[in-house]
């Protein structure tokens, strides 16, 4: 939370004596500190960064990754006023996908957002590379099995946009890699666009690629469990 490290990084660094609370050095990573404490470490004193969390429309060609020596990432084009604020991705959209993504610096609000638990899913609108018969759509609908596993949507449906017959809009429960371009390949097509277009009730529909929001914590689970437009 103040944008050192993470927790089992930070664990070492305690076990090491490099941090200390109220100036004394403290070895246990369960001590307990007080909103008063002065907290340092390698003695600077350190503080807690806000937690914030950002709805944005990745564009196509970012990685989803916090670094990278190669290429540029979804956190490489935010403001570098935010860089101390440890921002990450939650979930992924590979690097040629697009669409709707949650940033934040809140590492359990990301799990309960991508645990299966919580039963959030997430709707996708796919241009296939050739036009898929009914029997095939059937057939993808059941589920394939990839590699002994069994990858099965749980919605797909065709809808109406140009070319006809290429589009679907497919609802997944799992974040499995790279999971509809898997699915499509084992049924003979190809993934030519990939959209994200909602996690939960939460809709992409006006917010234009690479533009983010910034909400609440409380707002956002609102719009991902009742609904909202962004």
């Amino acid at each position: 939370m103040c944008g050192i490290a993470a927790r089992r990084k930070t664990e070492e660094y305690i076990l090491a004596g490099k941090v200390m609370v109220n100036g004394e050095v403290v070895n246990e990573p369960g001590r307990q500190i007080a909103t008063a404490d002065i907290v340092e470490i390698d003695n600077k004193k350190v503080f807690p960064v806000s937690l914030t969390y950002i709805i944005y429309n990745k564009p196509r060609g970012l990685l989803c990754a916090v670094e990278d020596s190669r290429e540029q990432t979804i956190i490489d084009v935010l403001p570098t006023s935010m860089d101390y604020l440890r921002i990450f991705p939650v979930g992924r959209l590979d690097r040629d996908s697009e669409g709707l993504i949650i940033l934040t610096n809140d590492g359990l609000f990301s799990h309960n957002l991508i645990h299966p638990s919580k039963n959030i899913t997430k709707t996708y609108e796919v241009e296939l590379r050739k036009p898929m018969d009914e029997p095939t759509l059937i057939a993808w609908m059941k589920g394939v099995t990839i590699d002994d596993r069994l990858l099965k949507p749980v919605n797909v449906r065709r809808i109406a946009r140009k070319p006809m017959q290429t589009w679907f809009e497919v609802v997944l429960a799992e974040g499995i890699k790279r999971e509809i371009r898997l699915m499509a390949r084992s049924l003979d097509n190809d993934v030519r666009k990939l959209i994200r277009t909602k996690i939960g009730k939460l809709e992409l529909r006006t917010l234009p690629p690479g533009e983010f929001i910034n909400v609440s914590k409380n707002e956002l689970w609102e719009y991902i469990n009742n609904g909202k437009i962004i």
